[in-house]
């Protein structure tokens, strides 16, 4: 009965609260899993078109050699997912603080089925700056970090831009899912000002409240 009330009313399946996310909710609409964050879309079907059109308008699936791929921040996975099925035999690594959003993704999201994936909890600041001093480098940056509808502010600071930079390949790129609505969007203005500092190419993409970066060193 559940399954078809779906299509007409979203359903709950289920509701967390941790130290780092007030109210996490999972839905069930249209018979399709949606993960709500403080009473924002971290996955779902909304959160795929935002996605689908970022990756397309960078050009990312005609990227060649990806290989390794790091994403800042997985919430339910639709960027990771995503990106395996464009370079399915790419080492991915997810990164996110809260443990209870890596449960959601393995249990709701499937995410434990992606054999080339490893999900890593750990503060995103912190494990880039280990990642630095390891020398580790990566063909595809995803930053994609949010809890609800605010950005750590640490996210548009200088280090750390730079410290992303650092982890690209010579053909590396970054993307970085940015907010434009409310005090985002002159604080947009601010980062993209600081991404055309570090590298050669920066490019961006608005829909609906997003504004996406694109970055990289050639």
């Amino acid at each position: 009965m559940k399954n078809w009330l779906s299509y007409l009313i979203p359903q709950k399946i289920a509701e967390y609260r941790t130290p780092f996310n007030a109210y996490i909710r999972i839905n069930s609409e249209s018979d399709k899993m949606k993960l709500l964050v403080n009473g924002s879309p971290q996955s779902g079907p909304y959160i795929d078109t935002l996605w689908k059109a970022a990756i397309g308008a960078f050009g990312i699936s005609f990227r060649k050699d990806v290989k390794t791929i790091l994403i800042l921040g997985t919430a339910g996975g639709t960027v990771i997912w995503k990106l395996h099925t464009l370079f399915p035999k790419a080492l991915v690594t997810g990164v996110e603080i809260d443990h209870v959003m890596i449960d959601i993704g393995k249990k709701y999201f499937s995410l434990a089925s992606i054999q080339q994936l490893k999900l890593i909890e750990a503060d995103a600041q912190i494990f880039v700056q280990s990642e630095v001093k390891k020398k580790h480098t990566y063909d595809l940056v995803i930053v994609d970090m949010s809890f609800g509808r605010v950005i750590p502010d640490f996210v548009t600071t200088p280090v750390f831009i730079h410290k992303i930079k650092q982890l690209l390949r010579p053909t590396g790129a970054t993307v970085i899912n940015y907010l434009r609505e409310l005090e985002y969007q002159s604080l947009s203005d601010v980062f993209k000002n600081r991404l055309q500092k570090e590298f050669l190419t920066v490019k961006e993409h608005g829909i609906y409240r997003n504004r996406f970066f694109f970055g990289s060193i050639v």
